[in-house]
């Protein structure tokens, strides 16, 4: 889980860079929208690292793909809705298109879709993988 831990944390610190030049309005929106990107870093490291709270030993490489499930579907959701509403809104759209505030443009563009992509790929491949590794052990 460390792609997937490395790009939410990189998703974090350039959300958290962003919320200020946002608009108030959707202030509170964007903080929780970091805090559940904050939490599936956590949750990430934890698995990744193996830390298994409440299981047994023999049950470990049976719900190894459930706990990897609780980070990559999240996710891969959150990202591709935030791809959705950015690419929605008129307001990213022509901030994005003319770079008239650079540094917005450079959030929205690295934030919003760069990262969102990197994420959706960086799940699918943790998920893929242990896949794999759960097929290989029947």
């Amino acid at each position: 889980m460390r792609y997937t831990f490395m790009v939410l944390v990189t998703i974090a610190v350039v959300g958290a860079l962003g919320i200020p030049l946002g608009d108030p309005r959707f202030l509170y929106t964007a903080i929780t929208l970091e805090c559940a990107y904050i939490a599936l870093a956590v949750l990430a490291l934890l698995i990744g690292d193996g830390v298994y709270i409440g299981s047994r030993v023999g049950t470990m490489v049976k719900n190894r793909k459930r706990r990897i499930m609780i980070v990559t579907v999240p996710s891969i959701a959150i990202a591709s809705m935030v791809i959705v509403a950015n690419t929605l809104s008129t307001t990213h759209l022509s901030i994005m298109m003319s770079l008239t505030p650079l540094y917005n443009a450079l959030i929205l563009i690295v934030g919003g879709y760069i990262l969102q992509i990197l994420l959706i790929i960086s799940s699918i491949y943790e998920y893929s993988r242990v896949r794999l590794a759960d097929l290989n052990a029947r």
